[in-house]
């Protein structure tokens, strides 16, 4: 008798959730560092801070959630189902 193993679905979908979820930290980052850049190059206006501050905390914020939710994936991946028990 030949015992093969099952496809590892959950493994599978969770890598493409951590993909999709980088996906969107890019995004998310790409618009922060827009957000510098036309900070940086409109230094001689007034209020020139607000975009810089926004860009800032947009990109310290992206990274903390994005390994938060990294930290969670990875860790459900690493865990065993009930079924998988048994």
């Amino acid at each position: 008798m030949i015992h093969d193993e099952p496809f590892p679905f959950k493994q599978v979908s969770l890598w493409f959730l951590l993909l999709f979820c980088g996906l969107i930290a890019a995004f998310l980052l790409f618009i922060a560092l827009i957000s510098v850049w036309v900070s940086l190059t409109h230094l001689h206006q007034d209020g020139f801070w607000m975009p810089l501050l926004v860009g800032i905390i947009g990109i310290g914020a992206t990274f903390w959630l994005f390994i938060i939710f990294a930290r969670f994936i990875l860790g459900k991946m690493k865990e065993k189902d009930i079924i998988n028990n048994l």
